[in-house]
């Protein structure tokens, strides 16, 4: 029929994941999004409020596609690990603050991100990845996370000279590496030597939230 809309292929994988790419969901989809619990959607467009109405949602990856902005995680109380990969013209990400049980945040490519959200009210935030994030106005707002453990930062990232510093005082941080294959030695070295902490462990964001449990 003319006009009518195609569903969506998803595919799903054990353990109630699912991987979407290059669709748009509306309510219209929500009685079979509702088992999911970890969700990668590549460049798909989500109707506002659909995903905090599922209610087995942990982990979240959004990967490519475009956009100001990533409203679209805002009511996902219960999310526990967000990613946000390369999606072209975000420059507002401070919907990361309505996310009450946030563990992992992971932020990479969002190059014209200057600001990041306080983390002050993410209390069981515990791992931040950030990769090439060359906008930022450094990393301040999240280090207001009480219970911070991990830091790792990935190529270039825009770090304040007080951030060093700061990352070495940091009351809860055990652990910091940065991965700097793009970024002059004279620039990450200084870094390193200031923070003096163990080294992070790469992980994949699904296998540290297997090794962290689920709810």
């Amino acid at each position: 029929m003319p006009g009518r809309r195609e569903p969506p292929v998803p595919i799903w994988r054990d353990g109630g994941s699912l991987w979407l790419e290059h669709t748009a969901l509306t309510e219209a989809d929500l009685e079979w999004l509702r088992p999911v619990r970890r969700l990668t959607a590549w460049a798909v467009q989500f109707s506002p409020g659909l995903l905090a109405q599922l209610p087995d949602l942990e982990l979240l990856d959004l990967r490519g596609g475009s956009g100001a902005h990533i409203e679209q995680v805002r009511g996902c109380s219960d999310l526990r690990v967000l990613v946000v990969n390369q999606i072209r013209g975000v420059t507002d990400v401070s919907a990361i603050a309505s996310l009450p049980r946030l563990h992992l945040l992971s932020l990479y490519g969002l190059p014209r991100v200057t600001q990041l959200p306080s983390a002050a009210h993410l209390p069981e935030l515990t791992r931040v990845e950030l990769g090439s994030m060359k906008g930022l106005d450094g990393l301040a707002p999240l280090l207001e996370a009480p219970s911070l453990r991990e830091l790792l930062l990935v190529r270039a990232v825009r770090l304040t000279d007080a951030d060093p510093t700061a990352i070495r005082n940091h009351p809860t941080l055990e652990r910091f590496d940065w991965f700097a294959e793009d970024v002059p030695v004279k620039t990450w070295m200084p870094v390193r030597e200031t923070v003096g902490k163990p080294t992070v462990k790469v992980m994949h964001v699904g296998d540290w939230l297997d090794k962290h449990g689920t709810r």
